[in-house]
């Protein structure tokens, strides 16, 4: 993940220099075709146009057919930012307030009274994560913690799995006091989804499908449980195959399927706001943890003027970045993170090098 983060804030650093012009801007491009090989996609849009798009690698191994644009990954935590939008519209629809309590959609809570929805998008409501993390066979792989391990499996069927571990995350006890702390916690967005199914009367997928990927034209995306995940047409493939418990537990936390021109959608109306108001924006890109270094709004962490996260299952790591001011996003996924060649910085200083002296040419 460090090597796609340093991708990121590379093109950031990049493009923030205004100075730069278009032919300023292709020496990172054309050093990134020169010296990054790696499989996986890389798409940069500015003012809405196509500035820079990278594909390489194989879907399948077996197959050989090349990864494109078009091709599918999984995208990890980078789902969370649309968990948390389905939870704003419906605010935005007056069926929810972010400031309700969770003894309102759970009456018998133990904590109920004392977290909110707000708590759950910002990570501070003190829940206890459900989640642990381990590298097996040098792939992220991520298994229910404790005795969960027995009750939580890929055996179970997707709502088995979901009513098991929403009944575990409601006996446990707080890691901290709600609001005083930043945990990030995989428990709290499996709860917004489950709060976006008891609010609509749909299921977390339906919704999500309807009132966010189908207004933005979003044809390719979907959902891990709504897919036989081995037998989807132009996913790429991870590279290996570890033992992550996913059916029906990443829901709302890392359950999305999409591609580079489905997220470039998504991330362009956030500063259209087809879907969200500049209300939802700014609540959304707002850092709830001041003081900290965490940074983090609703769903993505705050960079600058820029909205930003990470995502990671199996062997697939994914980021995105939006800064609504400059027009920008950037895409960038593999399937292939363990042999992964996206790390740019023996070219880094070059590259700023290169910028500083055509910045002082006359």
């Amino acid at each position: 993940m460090k090597k796609i983060i340093a991708l990121l804030l590379v093109i950031t650093a990049l493009f923030s220099l205004a100075a730069c012009s278009k032919a300023e801007k292709r020496i990172y491009f054309d050093a990134l075709d020169d010296n990054v090989k790696f499989s996986g996609v890389v798409f940069v849009t500015e003012n809405g146009d196509t500035v820079y798009e990278k594909a390489s690698g194989y879907e399948k191994s077996s197959t050989k057919d090349p990864i494109t644009t078009d091709t599918l990954f999984c995208i990890g935590s980078v789902s969370k930012q649309i968990a948390a939008a389905a939870i704003l519209t419906l605010k935005q629809d007056d069926k929810l307030s972010v400031d309700d309590h969770l003894s309102k959609y759970y009456p018998k809570y133990a904590y109920g009274d004392d977290i909110t929805i707000r708590h759950l998008l910002d990570m501070r409501s003190g829940i206890k994560e459900f989640y642990d993390v381990e590298y097996i066979d040098d792939a992220f792989t991520e298994l229910p913690t404790g005795k969960l391990r027995g009750v939580l499996t890929n055996d179970n069927t997707v709502e088995e799995n979901r009513q098991k571990l929403e009944d575990w995350i409601l006996e446990q006890p707080l890691e901290f006091s709600p609001d005083t702390d930043f945990d990030y916690c995989n428990s709290n967005y499996f709860l917004l989804a489950r709060i976006v199914e008891k609010v609509s009367g749909m299921s977390y997928i339906d919704y999500v499908h309807k009132n966010i990927f189908e207004p933005l034209g979003m044809k390719h995306s979907g959902f891990i449980d709504e897919v036989e995940f081995k037998n989807v047409p132009h996913l790429a493939a991870p590279t290996v195959h570890p033992q992550t418990v996913y059916v029906g537990i990443t829901m709302g936390l890392g359950d999305m399927i999409s591609n580079a021109r489905d997220m470039d959608l998504w991330l362009t109306s956030l500063r259209t706001h087809a879907i969200l108001s500049e209300d939802s924006v700014d609540m959304m890109g707002t850092d709830y943890t001041p003081g900290d270094d965490v940074d983090y709004g609703f769903g993505v962490r705050v960079i600058g003027n820029g909205m930003f996260h990470s995502g990671s299952i199996t062997t697939y790591q994914a980021m995105v970045y939006t800064d609504p001011d400059k027009e920008l996003n950037i895409f960038a996924v593999t399937n292939d993170e363990p042999n992964a060649c996206l790390s740019v910085s023996d070219i880094i200083w070059k590259l700023l090098d290169q910028i500083k002296v055509q910045e002082t040419k006359p």
